[in-house]
């Protein structure tokens, strides 16, 4: 059996990308320049009738001067050995834009880290082809990668297209109050994380062949999500059925096929601890200032994602 947890995310701060790149860098400068007025206000009436002021004007210049080629040439890194700027490297096989018809799978390595900043110097030590971005931005269901950086670079290895997740439409009965019936196979993973699109869906009921793993009534949400964690072990279940319970309002966004504020009815990413070749590739290149980072609610290794449109 496996562990099943419902929650929330409201907290986004952690989310690559979703802040600029400058931001922390601000703070920082914000905060030195703050002291340094609040002590100069004490120290600039004994310079004014010591005579000192050209010195000291001079003596500031420089010191600014100096700051700024330090920062310029990286004499001082902001992240060593010590103090690790934390990274995630995952192989990604997206099916998310398939919409339910059949297409080739997308798949990349996906670098991308939670510390602010870009991630020039990392890409360019590690190599691979990497490019980096804001163009492609990545929906892990827990949280999304805004700025981040991607290789293909022989990501067709290390997985096959019987790994991929499955979402199914058994049933689907409509009228005033539409239920529709979808089955979900997680093939290799026993690791995954379900996002509900409650804008849609009104209530829904998970089961593991008979028995009931989430209970019809009392749904949260949060940005009309849903989301759904399940861990397991090595005899976990991997098929489920789902039943969804659509929103009795009947003005549910069908959004245009071509629209890129299309957001699906459910998303679903699976995780295997699976390091394919060209992730083992990208792990021995890492600079020695990067470690990994991972949370809970973090991809492993290799993730699989797929979805099912509204308009299915």
């Amino acid at each position: 059996m496996g562990i099943i947890v419902q929650f929330i995310l409201k907290d986004t701060h952690w989310s690559p990308g979703s802040n600029p790149e400058w931001l922390g860098n601000v703070i920082v400068a914000i905060f030195i320049a703050a002291i340094a007025c609040l002590t100069l206000v004490y120290l600039l009436s004994y310079i004014h009738i010591s005579g000192a002021k050209v010195p000291l004007i001079i003596t500031t210049c420089l010191l600014f001067g100096i700051s700024l080629a330090v920062i310029q040439l990286g004499v001082v890194p902001p992240f060593t050995e010590d103090t690790a700027r934390a990274v995630n490297v995952v192989h990604v096989v997206d099916m998310t834009g398939a919409n339910g018809k059949k297409q080739e799978p997308a798949s990349y390595i996906s670098l991308f880290s939670t510390t602010p900043g870009n991630l020039v110097k990392e890409v360019e030590q590690i190599g691979e082809g990497f490019t980096c971005g804001t163009d492609k931005p990545l929906d892990f269901v827990t949280f999304s990668v805004k700025y981040g950086c991607w290789s293909d670079k022989n990501a067709n290895i290390g997985w096959h297209e019987t790994d991929i997740p499955q979402i199914r439409v058994e049933n689907d009965i409509k009228g005033d109050n539409r239920v529709t019936h979808a089955s979900i196979d997680t093939k290799l993973s026993t690791r995954w994380t379900l996002g509900i699109n409650t804008d849609e869906v009104e209530d829904f009921q998970l089961k593991d062949g008979l028995e009931e793993l989430v209970p019809i009534g009392d749904k949260s949400n949060a940005d009309s999500w849903h989301i759904i964690q399940f861990s397991g072990g090595k005899k976990a279940p991997r098929k489920f059925s789902l039943t969804l319970f659509w929103a009795n309002n009947q003005t549910h966004k069908f959004y245009k096929k071509d629209s890129n504020t299309e957001q699906p009815l459910l998303k679903l990413r699976t995780d295997v601890d699976r390091i394919t070749s060209p992730t083992e590739t990208v792990l021995g290149k890492l600079p020695q200032w990067c470690s990994l980072f991972g949370k809970s609610t973090s991809p492993l290794t290799l993730a699989f994602l797929t979805s099912l449109p509204v308009d299915f």
